[in-house]
């Protein structure tokens, strides 16, 4: 008589770990990508300030949040607007004959460099409309010849490769990113539950 002897393995367990782990992996991947870009954008933003002169609140409605990775997207992007910067607040008016008129001096571009790092104008005006205060040149000599200056834009900031907020950027993805992917897949393989990306803070 014939005697069948068997290996039986109860495999939900290892079943229920593995489709943790492979769940846990998407999510962790999310969440490096999602804070990877975040720290990113925050030290893109304290680059730009310096760049072109002013304080963040100055150009906040350019620079929104990163939008978050999706469950079927693992990308994390940031849009940066374009808002205009005021001429008068990277520099300084000296009137001459009047109070509105007389030259300027100021800088933008004061990482990155080029023309505008160092900007003087020898004759200019103030304009003022609407509550507000504009640097105006002339173009030439008719009445509607005249031309508003402004500083560096967030958008330019982030559109040249050569531009210092856009290096950084650059750099601080590249040094985050691996760490933090390296982090969130042993915590995977560990069967560790990690938070749910699609309800971490977006700022």
């Amino acid at each position: 008589m014939a005697v069948e002897i068997s290996v039986t393995l109860d495999a939900k367990e290892f079943i229920e770990r593995m489709e943790l782990a492979a769940r846990e992996t998407v999510n962790g991947l999310r969440r490096a990508v999602d804070k990877t870009a975040r720290q990113a954008r925050k030290q893109a933003i304290a680059k730009m300030a310096i760049d072109i002169g002013v304080a963040p609140s100055k150009f906040r409605d350019a620079t929104p949040l990163v939008k978050p990775s999706t469950q079927g997207n693992i990308s994390a992007s940031w849009t940066v607007n374009k808002a205009k910067i005021g001429a008068l607040n990277i520099g300084t008016f000296s009137p001459g004959p009047s109070w509105n008129r007389g030259s300027f001096a100021g800088s933008t571009y004061r990482l990155t460099g080029g023309g505008s790092a160092s900007l003087a104008i020898g004759k200019a005006f103030i304009l003022e409309a609407n509550g507000g205060r504009a640097l105006m040149i002339r173009t030439g000599s008719g009445r509607k010849a005249v031309k508003a200056i402004y500083g560096e834009t967030p958008a330019t900031a982030m559109g040249q490769d050569g531009a210092a907020p856009r290096r950084s950027w650059k750099f601080a993805a590249e040094m985050m990113l691996r760490p933090q992917v390296e982090i969130e897949l042993q915590r995977a393989l560990d069967g560790q539950r990690g938070a749910n990306p699609d309800n971490l803070p977006r700022d």
